[in-house]
């Protein structure tokens, strides 16, 4: 991954913390359980060039021993790994980044010719 598309911590936790108040309306902690770790996978470096590139996750399906068993009854889980939940995380924190440039870019009066502006 390069250092364009790295995530800074706030841009972590506002996606972690929109999630997670997801995932408690429904009452779903084993889904609280799993983002609890993908956000310590993605605040981890290691995890850029260790697991993902071992792994490589994808939002829809992992080569984690995890997800190789979701089928299992013990597990009592139907969800994604804590490396798919990392991937959406980081998909969901790019977008509002993506979002959030837009806006910036648009709001700034400096930005607009000067007889455009409104004053």
């Amino acid at each position: 991954m390069n250092s364009q598309n790295r995530l800074t911590k706030s841009e972590i936790f506002t996606v972690y913390n929109r999630m997670r108040a997801a995932a408690r309306r429904e009452g779903n902690f084993k889904m609280i359980e799993r983002l609890n770790k993908a956000v310590g996978i993605l605040l981890s470096n290691d995890y850029y060039q260790g697991e993902r590139l071992a792994y490589i996750p994808t939002a829809h399906s992992c080569g984690c021993r995890d997800w190789e068993f979701r089928n299992t009854a013990k597990r009592a889980y139907t969800g994604g790994c804590k490396h798919m939940l990392a991937e959406v995380m980081m998909q969901s924190a790019l977008a509002l980044r993506a979002a959030h440039e837009v806006t910036v870019w648009l709001t700034p009066r400096e930005s607009f010719p000067a007889e455009v502006a409104v004053r």
